[in-house]
């Protein structure tokens, strides 16, 4: 007898087993997949403009740090090379949601796509958030400083772009804007930082730091006028190779589409805001029924598995 429960014994282990495998499959498969790692840059950008606003019905953040000077590019480790740099983030916490690798890769390719000369980007899909990494060598820092004869020095960030990406989301914060640059001294910020350290001496050459806080009661600048200006050094000009000549344009990335004008009908009632509640409530939907699925789903295993343990007691007696 005792081995005649045994042997059911180990049935209904297996029934548990399978009911707990199939419901972590099943959520498994329902739940968005998240993985650490590099995201591919795709060369060509696309071909028409995303459908606006992106991530209906999710808030999104998003900050920006930029810095003017020399870094480590990617494929050229171990050497400290003249450069931009950008790196623009992107992430959601709202309602215990992350972006998942597979939204990183739609941001990148809509954003940040393209090739060119003197640049580099990496992109990559973490735990929670999405990172895109910018490197702009040789001519195409022309995009971000002017030098005229005097050795007067501007720079500038891409802010309208960074403002025109943040305006396609349906509910976006951007939030914070770090900008530091090195080989300039007398340096001053423009647009009101919330935060400034300037003309710190490094080793043999200075560097200046601009920060735009929101939560700090910055306004975060809008369009792509200079945010920091001073006198070129010796360093810049001869370390890191800088050049005489004018703002150019900022090439790659290739700007692939133009934010729709706003509608002019009453929000609440006008089309668009008909549309948009209508996919936030078919979104809302799917998941609801997404998730009562996948409990029936589980209930009715767990059942099965409890009637065959019911079988193998009065089997028992």
């Amino acid at each position: 007898m005792m081995a005649t429960v045994t042997g059911v014994g180990r049935r209904v282990a297996r029934w548990v087993a399978c009911a707990v495998a199939v419901a972590c499959c099943v959520a498994g498969v329902a739940l968005p997949a998240r993985a650490d790692g590099p995201v591919p840059v795709p060369s060509t950008p696309p071909t028409a403009p995303p459908s606006t606003p992106l991530f209906p019905g999710r808030t999104i953040r998003m900050w920006a740090d930029f810095q003017f000077g020399e870094d480590i590019v990617p494929g050229r480790e171990g050497e400290i090379t003249p450069a931009a740099y950008l790196q623009l983030v992107f992430s959601e916490w709202d309602n215990g949601w992350n972006l998942t690798e597979q939204e990183c890769q739609e941001l990148v390719s809509t954003f940040w796509s393209g090739t060119g000369p003197d640049y580099v980007v990496e992109a990559t899909a973490e735990s929670n958030w999405c990172e895109i990494d910018a490197y702009y060598l040789g001519e195409a820092r022309h995009a971000f400083y002017s030098l005229d004869e005097s050795g007067h020095m501007q720079v500038r960030p891409p802010m309208a772009y960074l403002n025109q990406i943040a305006s396609s989301f349906d509910n976006v914060s951007f939030g914070r804007l770090d900008f530091y640059v090195t080989g300039m001294n007398n340096a001053h910020c423009n647009a009101s930082p919330s935060k400034e350290d300037l003309n710190k001496l490094l080793s043999i050459a200075h560097r200046s730091t601009c920060v735009w806080d929101v939560d700090d009661g910055a306004t975060m600048p809008t369009t792509d006028d200079p945010l920091m200006e001073g006198d070129a050094e010796d360093y810049f000009t001869g370390k890191l190779a800088g050049a005489v000549g004018p703002f150019a344009e900022l090439n790659p990335p290739v700007n692939p589409f133009t934010i729709t004008p706003a509608p002019t009908t009453d929000p609440a009632t006008g089309p668009s805001a008909t549309a948009s509640g209508d996919r936030s409530e078919t979104s809302e939907s799917s998941s609801t029924g997404l998730l009562v699925g996948i409990g029936a789903a589980i209930a009715v295993l767990l059942l099965v598995g409890a009637g065959a343990l019911v079988v193998a007691l009065r089997r028992r007696k």
